[in-house]
């Protein structure tokens, strides 16, 4: 999903609201792909509710959720698909590495989804469980014994380039730890160091670069990713 169509998925997010709880939310709710836009923002409702309720009662009206999709391929596609922008993009105020995790393990159990769409899901699942706040951080390559701030960039996206140059003049006396993805030379902005590891993009998202976090000096996650606009 681009970040564009999972911006505009965030707004329906925020807009949602709060209905019944979250048990009860698919027995009170229809699910009717007539009217996709009414459809869409019952979902974004339903996000928000579950976020904000006890875990096992999200995660139970979750599994409902999928229990009611297994009967209509179409269904399952449109809705794991908005699942995808409402659990795991950073732009949705829903972002849930519990709620993503059970999401793709009920894709896989259910077996409808091709093997491809599967396996992206599966790494997104794995990417998601890294770098949670309050976490011990997970940067290959690298050994943190003081406030860091990590930032994960494309060495050929130009925005990321621009990142390193915000970064540092926000951030002045905490330790810049760049780590770099994709293809081209490294970058030279003075301050920073430069670290190329070729495990990185099984802890990182190199779709969502440029993101960045902060570990503190005992190597916990203080704040989690966050992308840079």
């Amino acid at each position: 999903m681009t970040r564009y169509a999972a911006l505009i998925f965030s707004l329906a997010l925020l807009m949602g609201c709060q209905g019944a709880g979250v048990k009860s939310f698919w027995k009170t709710h229809r699910i009717n792909l007539e009217d996709i836009q009414q459809e869409e923002d019952q979902f974004a409702s339903f996000a928000q509710l579950a976020v904000r309720s006890q875990e096992k009662d999200a995660l139970e009206a979750l599994d409902g959720l999928f229990d009611i999709l297994r009967e209509d391929e179409v269904m399952y596609y449109v809705y794991t698909d908005w699942m995808d922008a409402a659990f795991y993009s950073l732009l949705s105020p829903c972002r849930s590495a519990v709620l993503y995790s059970k999401a793709v393990e009920r894709m896989v159990e259910d077996g409808i989804l091709n093997g491809s769409d599967i396996d992206s899901r599966l790494q997104r699942k794995d990417w998601i469980n890294y770098n949670a706040k309050g976490v011990k951080a997970t940067v290959p390559g690298a050994v943190i014994r003081e406030r860091t701030l990590v930032l994960v960039l494309d060495q050929g996206c130009p925005s990321c380039k621009d990142a390193l140059a915000k970064l540092s003049a926000d951030w002045k006396g905490v330790r810049l730890l760049a780590i770099c993805c994709g293809n081209g030379p490294l970058p030279v902005h003075p301050g920073w160091e430069y670290l190329t590891d070729n495990q990185s993009r099984v802890v990182f998202d190199p779709q969502m670069t440029p993101i960045y976090f902060v570990v503190d000096a005992d190597g916990t996650v203080e704040i989690p990713y966050t992308l840079v606009f």
